[in-house]
């Protein structure tokens, strides 16, 4: 791993977005001569160091080659790269987990999967800050890794994505975790299979004294072959290794005899609507030492995330849930699989290459009323021809076409009944992200007469 300090090298970071800046900004700290270079990015709103020069329009191959390192932000493709003119130049690429990690001396626990991992990142963080510890949580959710090596901490939490652990080469967490796997992102990736084994490279640096924390109900999480100690999560299978889901109680083994953690009936809040995510922050902070009353007591108090299953208001008897921040076919399956009411689904956006067929069979039986919005609406119209309740919202105004399909929810909803965003889909067609997505449906849902 990359851990010499970079005082005099001259650095060239790819991207600037906040994980581009934030690598720039600790290099540039230890004293290298750092040049970000960006195509589509404008001048950055706060100063930075005199040691760091920006290139955001007309940069060549020449920028590349004239370094000595190269640093690439998660958003950039390597396909994107010379990648032979800067092999035959003997220049690296790492990518900033890769950067931040080598100056980081805390155990650094990362957590990976398709959905649920930005759920997972927080409980995990709350749970060990609850156990009194100085605790980093970042990487693809919030702050990046590269502010971690800044300050000292007694764990780090790190949420990655697999764009992120595409560049990595050495990183090695002390735990690591997988909770699922679904297609996504095959607008990057060349198939399933290639996502697949990305995503799974969270393990491969991982050695015996490590641990893999892996789904035991989802069998795509398991890596042909990795070398860590393997802890398990399970909804519906009683584990010798691990925490599971038993009449109603979550318990461990991950220390030997089987210990109570909680019931779920105790689970008022948000915790009760992610419990996969739950059962993996349990196996996580138990292999940190957690004790499960401390557990326990931090699942109670989880609030979950905005624009992750959560419930705005209810009107006229009709409960509202943003679900934003579901942007892909399997978040969507997931959501729906835990609405226990008829819902009306308001769905779509820009899509990712996505099979929306492998939906028909939940949406069948779980929505009512489904209204479709966004550059995929005629694609989710198509899969879904033969729904009873169909109703396509026809503008491509983010803020219009989000009026218009609450508007219409409501005025069809039944007492009792939930309208749920949740577009299975990226926000970019109308949206600048998911939060501003979420936050157009919580106004039109707040306006609501």
């Amino acid at each position: 791993m990359m851990t010499q300090n970079a005082k005099g090298k001259k650095v060239t970071v790819i991207g600037m977005g906040l994980s581009g800046l934030s690598a720039a900004t600790l290099l540039a700290r230890e004293g290298a001569d750092v040049l970000i270079v960006d195509e589509n990015a404008q001048k950055p709103p706060l100063p930075l160091p005199g040691n760091i020069r920006l290139k955001l329009k007309g940069w060549s191959e020449h920028h590349l080659t004239d370094t000595d390192f190269i640093v690439l932000s998660p958003g950039v493709p390597r396909s994107k790269l010379p990648t032979e003119a800067l092999k035959k130049a003997g220049i690296p690429i790492i990518g900033e987990i890769e950067l931040a990690a080598s100056r980081i001396t805390a155990p650094i626990i990362a957590i990976t999967g398709t959905n649920g991992k930005s759920t997972t990142t927080t409980l995990v963080g709350q749970i060990l800050q609850h156990w009194g510890l100085n605790v980093f949580v970042g990487g693809n959710l919030g702050l990046p890794l590269s502010e971690a090596p800044a300050s000292q901490w007694d764990f780090v939490v790190a949420e990655l994505s697999s764009f992120q652990l595409e560049s990595i080469q050495h990183f090695r967490p002390r735990i690591a975790a997988l909770l699922n796997l679904t297609p996504d992102h095959l607008n990057r990736y060349p198939d399933f299979k290639t996502y697949q084994e990305t995503k799974q490279r969270i393990f491969e640096n991982q050695g015996p004294a490590d641990h893999a924390v892996l789904n035991h109900d989802d069998p795509l999480t398991v890596p042909p072959d990795y070398a860590a100690d393997t802890v398990y999560f399970s909804k519906s299978h009683v584990l010798d290794r691990g925490v599971y889901l038993q009449e109603g109680i979550i318990k461990s083994t991950v220390w030997g005899e089987a210990e109570e953690i909680c019931r779920l009936e105790t689970l008022k809040g948000a915790a009760a609507h992610h419990i996969e995510n739950a059962l993996a922050a349990c196996a996580i902070t138990q292999l940190c030492g957690c004790s499960s009353e401390g557990i326990s007591q931090t699942l109670q108090a989880f609030k979950g995330l905005p624009h992750r299953m959560a419930f705005i208001r209810s009107h006229a008897g009709v409960h509202y849930v943003n679900d934003s921040k579901g942007t892909n076919v399997g978040a969507l399956m997931q959501s729906l699989a835990n609405m226990p009411k008829p819902v009306i689904l308001i769905a779509g956006g820009r899509d990712k290459a996505a099979d929306f067929d492998t939906l028909r069979q939940i949406i069948h039986k779980k929505v009512r009323v489904l209204i479709l919005i966004g550059e995929a609406r005629h694609k989710m119209a198509s899969a879904f021809s033969d729904h009873p309740a169909l109703k396509h919202i026809d503008s491509n105004d983010g803020m219009k076409a989000m009026e218009l399909a609450v508007s219409h929810a409501a005025a069809i909803a039944r007492s009792g009944e939930t309208v749920l965003l949740s577009p299975g889909c990226a926000s970019f067609d109308m949206f600048q992200n998911y939060q501003a997505r979420g936050d157009a449906f919580k106004k039109c849902v707040e306006a609501l007469p």
